[in-house]
């Protein structure tokens, strides 16, 4: 790991075009991918919904992909239900304010990281009421990293999420469609062609299933083409 930081990018969001898309893996690679070619990346997850005590929760990959666990990495809001963070605030009675998670960002700014933030869902949930992860990616000037499911539906849903992004003047970086299995259907193997003609000038990757070993070493490698 380099010990001289002396390179920066911009700060990245990581959003999905649905749930369970792996947007996780895709935000710990980036971050490893990105400290491999010496820049100070952090991943941060301001608001983390479906915790379970059993299981490494989202955060605590982000950390371990980070190469160190700082207090102001940890979520604001962090609860059990698998809930869009708004509607999980508002039944655990409490709130989760705009302003403290741009608040948290511009502290992590000033302490000398890069940031890739992860996402809750696709841009369109509510990190609160009336504040969207497309409220926080514009409001907090990030580029977007969309990632979407290989197989069928793809298309539609990555056009539509990349439709709202461009709609409110947020860079898309790239696409990552993730779990393409080892053996591809037919959807699968016609996507990417398919987003190239539908979105030209993008960048598509392709992160294939990883059955054992170190997932997110191995697709760090395939999220640097993005960077």
């Amino acid at each position: 790991m380099p010990q001289s930081w002396g390179v920066s990018v911009r700060d990245l969001l990581v959003t999905g075009t649905d749930t369970g898309v792996g947007k996780t893996v895709i935000a710990a690679s980036l971050v490893m991918a990105l400290r491999a070619r010496g820049v100070r990346a952090l991943g941060f997850k301001p608001a983390e919904t479906g915790s379970d005590a059993n299981e490494d929760t989202d955060s605590e990959r982000l950390a371990r992909a980070s190469g160190e666990r700082i207090a102001l990495a940890s979520p604001l809001l962090q609860l059990s239900e698998r809930l869009a963070p708004a509607v999980a605030a508002d039944r655990a009675g409490t709130v989760l304010n705009p302003e403290d998670v741009e608040s948290r960002i511009e502290q992590l700014r000033k302490a000398g990281y890069t940031l890739v933030i992860e996402g809750a869902g696709g841009v369109m949930v509510p990190v609160a009421w009336d504040y969207t992860v497309l409220d926080l990616a514009e409001r907090c000037d990030l580029d977007a990293i969309v990632v979407a499911r290989a197989g069928l539906g793809a298309l539609n849903h990555v056009a539509l999420t990349v439709l709202m992004l461009q709609s409110r003047h947020i860079a898309v970086r790239g696409i990552v469609l993730n779990g393409r299995g080892v053996a591809p259907d037919l959807a699968e193997s016609t996507n990417p062609s398919a987003l190239a003609r539908m979105l030209p000038g993008l960048r598509i990757v392709e992160a294939p299933h990883q059955g054992s070993g170190d997932v997110i070493a191995a697709t760090a490698a395939i999220v640097d083409r993005l960077l």
